[in-house]
C-alpha cells in the first residue's frame, strides 16, 4: 500500500490489520503445508479483503476484535482460491515470485488450498454464529461454480457479457461481499441492511474484477503478462476487443488460437469501455453507502457514519484510479 493510501485508513484498523495472524496451528505433518502457504499465496499482498472487513466493522461501530476471525478467514479463502487458480492456469509467478505449484507441485498446491478451506470453516465454527459459517460456505460454493463456468467457457468459447458478469459475481464479488456482510451479521442488522451490504460487496467485486482485467495488459503488472490471453481465456477487455474486431471474433469462435490473432489495434478503446463499466459499479457502491448511512441513523451515530464512511469512499476512488 502506498503512503497516501495508508494515511486514509484509521490507525486502529491498520494496527489490527498488521496484527492479523495467518499462520495455521500445525500438528503432525501440517507444518510443511503451513510453510508452503507462507512462502506463496499467504505471502505479501495488500490484504484488501481483511482491510475492508475491518473498515465495515468500524463503519457499523463494532469493536474491531470481534471481526478478527472474519477478517482472517476471507484472506485464507482468497489464498486457497489463488492456490487452486495457479494450478488451473498453469501459472509460474505470483506477486513476482514462483507460484505455489512451481514451488511444490500441482498436487500439493491443491491439497494446501483444501487445507486452508477446512481451517477456515473450523475457525468460523468457534465464533458460535452459524449464519457466518453458512455465508462462508456459500462463498466457497460460488468460487467453485465460477471456476467451473470459466473452465467450460474456455472449451466452448461461448462468451457473453452475461456469463462474464456471472463469473465476476461468483469468483470476486462473493469474496468482497463477505467483507461487508460478515460485519453486518455480527452487528445483527436487519435483513434489508444486510442486503444493502451484500449489494455493496457485489458491485465492488465486479468493479475490482473489471479493473483487474485491465491490469493484465499493463507492463507494470506483476502477474504473468497476458496470462488470460495465453490460456485462451477471454476476460472483459478481450471480450470488448473481440467485439471491435468481428472478423477475428469469427476466427476465434471457429477454433483458432487467440494469441496469434491478437494485436493492440483498438486495445485502448476496449480498456476504456471496461474502465467505464467498472466506474458504473463503483458509483453504485457510493449510492449504496449513502443508503446504508441513511438507514443506520438511529443505530449508529451520524458523526460516526460520516467519519467512518470516508475510508470506504477513498478506497472506491483509489480503485477507480488504479493502474497497477
Amino acid at each position: 500500500m502506498n503512503i497516501e493510501f495508508i494515511k486514509q485508513i484509521p490507525p486502529s484498523v491498520l494496527s489490527r490489520l498488521k496484527a492479523i495472524e495467518l499462520n495455521i496451528p500445525s500438528v503432525h505433518a501440517q507444518e510443511a503445508i503451513n510453510e508452503l502457504l507462507q512462502q506463496s499465496v499467504l505471502m505479501g499482498g495488500k490484504r484488501l479483503r481483511p482491510l475492508l472487513t475491518y473498515l465495515f466493522a468500524d463503519f457499523f461501530d463494532l469493536p474491531l476484535e470481534k471481526l478478527d476471525r472474519c477478517a482472517k478467514s476471507i484472506e485464507m479463502v482468497h489464498a486457497a482460491s489463488l492456490a487452486h487458480d495457479d494450478v488451473i492456469d498453469e501459472a509460474t509467478k505470483r506477486r513476482g515470485e514462483p507460484s505455489i505449484n512451481i514451488q511444490a507441485s500441482n498436487k500439493k498446491a491443491v491439497l494446501a488450498g483444501d487445507y486452508l478451506l477446512a481451517a477456515v470453516i473450523g475457525d468460523l465454527c468457534r465464533v458460535g454464529d452459524l449464519r457466518l459459517v453458512e455465508e462462508m460456505a456459500k462463498v466457497i460454493e460460488l468460487l467453485s461454480q465460477g471456476e467451473w463456468l470459466q473452465s467450460d467457457l474456455v472449451l466452448s468459447r461461448a462468451y457473453s457479457e452475461e456469463n462474464l458478469n456471472e463469473i465476476a459475481l461468483m469468483k470476486t464479488a462473493s469474496v468482497m461481499s463477505w467483507c461487508a456482510v460478515s460485519p453486518a451479521l455480527v452487528k445483527n442488522l436487519n435483513g434489508e441492511l444486510i442486503e444493502y451490504s451484500r449489494q455493496f460487496g457485489q458491485n465492488l467485486g465486479v468493479a475490482f474484477q473489471l479493473l483487474d482485467d485491465t491490469l493484465d495488459f499493463s507492463g507494470d503488472g506483476r502477474k504473468d503478462g497476458l496470462l488470460d490471453l495465453k490460456n485462451g481465456q477471454i476476460n472483459a477487455v478481450l471480450f470488448e476487443w473481440l467485439k471491435l474486431h468481428p472478423d477475428i471474433k469469427t476466427k476465434f469462435h471457429s477454433g483458432e488460437d487467440i494469441v496469434p490473432l491478437f494485436n493492440e489495434e483498438g486495445l485502448d478503446e476496449a480498456l476504456s469501455i471496461v474502465q467505464l463499466k467498472a466506474k458504473g459499479h463503483l458509483d453504485k457502491c457510493r449510492e449504496l453507502l449513502e443508503i446504508l448511512k441513511s438507514e443506520l441513523r438511529g443505530i449508529v451515530s451520524e458523526d460516526i457514519l460520516e467519519k467512518k464512511s470516508k475510508p470506504l469512499l477513498f478506497i472506491l476512488k483509489y480503485l477507480e484510479n488504479r493502474r497497477y
